[in-house]
């Protein structure tokens, strides 16, 4: 049985990597259709991301968020929720953070900076939750009702930095926040911000719940089947709903560091899109917080290496999109890899008849 366990990971394991080697053949072949050579291109990516300790740490700034919003993603997939509000959870935790940096006064930074994070992680948790009570008291699709709570956060944080918190220079952005909110710098000289060490907490602890407590369990029953928990005795509508708010939690964190790490302020449009990127780094990872750290790394060095390509080779960032994108559409198509496989594992198989 241990055998079997043990085959069947490293079969899944070996399927995300030719998916993800399929999705660079993929790019390798646009980039040649578009008039680039691919090898240059992925050399200078790869010098971009990983060709000296600056542009590593420039790497990890990029994985940061990325870390966050991907481990968002599979919290509610470890219960089969599908939570694609990532993005406007994120808007969430970041306007929080900026509030509380901002207009929270007299408190020491030993204070305000935890209370600016645990604000964040409370509001954004309870909008997701919001999402989740909404599916198990109504019975609404939530990836339907979190998709349209992602406009309905941007909408608002926009309306609050254009009009109430609005900073005097007439920009949409609010007021910085307050040296006492502030994460400081990861390592000297460079200005990736501690929230590195605060998304490497978040996924220990992330595998732990997921792993070896009793929520963790709850988790992975309600989202192996749902009939199957309720018959065990599980409330599924309270498991949903604490899925969906730890899930929006996380993501809230995602914005509060970029507020509280790097642009120290709200500033309208801040994010590129980190909680739709979320769900590819999740993909990749297959919802294991612990790989989640590997894929994270693996699509920050792309976007910063691609940002590197952009400045050399004219190379548009909507490229790094692409990839992501494929990276998803095989990593969700099993059965074309598998096809793929097929002749490796009969030739496998061969191999083992014969010794």
């Amino acid at each position: 049985m241990k055998g079997k366990k043990d085959s069947a990971r490293l079969y899944g394991v070996l399927r995300t990597v030719c998916a993800l080697a399929l999705a660079l053949v993929c790019g390798g072949v646009l980039f040649w259709i578009s008039g680039y050579k691919p090898l240059q291109v992925y050399t200078l990516i790869f010098q971009g991301a990983f060709g000296s300790w600056s542009a590593f740490l420039t790497t990890l700034t990029y994985t940061v968020p990325l870390l966050f919003s991907g481990l968002a993603f599979a919290l509610a997939s470890r219960a089969s929720i599908m939570n694609l509000g990532g993005e406007g959870q994120i808007y969430v935790g970041a306007m929080t953070a900026a509030i509380v940096g901002a207009y929270v006064t007299g408190l020491p930074r030993l204070a305000h900076l935890p209370l600016s994070l645990l604000a964040a992680f409370a509001v954004a948790g309870a909008y997701g939750a919001l999402a989740g009570f909404l599916k198990v008291r109504f019975g609404a699709n939530e990836v339907i009702v979190t998709i349209m709570m992602n406009y309905l956060a941007q909408n608002f944080c926009s309306y609050l930095v254009a009009y109430p918190l609005q900073d005097s220079l007439g920009v949409p952005q609010t007021k910085q926040i307050m040296d006492s909110a502030r994460l400081g710098h990861a390592f000297e000289g460079h200005y990736l911000s501690t929230a590195l060490y605060l998304a490497l907490a978040a996924i220990v602890i992330a595998w732990f719940l997921m792993n070896k407590t009793h929520l963790g369990y709850q988790m992975k029953v309600l989202g192996c089947n749902q009939k199957a928990a309720e018959t065990a005795g599980i409330d599924y509508r309270k498991i949903t709903v604490v899925t969906m708010f730890l899930s929006a939690g996380v993501a809230g964190l995602c914005g509060a560091g970029q507020v509280l790490g790097t642009h120290f302020r709200f500033i309208e449009d801040f994010s590129t899109g980190f909680g739709f990127e979320g769900i590819a780094v999740a993909a990749l990872a297959g919802n294991n917080p612990l790989m989640i750290l590997l894929s994270g790394l693996l699509f920050g060095g792309i976007k910063s290496g691609a940002a590197q390509v952009n400045r050399v080779a004219s190379l548009p960032m909507d490229y790094v999109m692409i990839i992501q994108a494929m990276v998803v559409v095989l990593v969700a198509s099993p059965r074309l890899i598998d096809a793929i496989l097929k002749p490796l594992r009969k030739l496998a198989k061969a191999k083992g008849d014969k010794g």
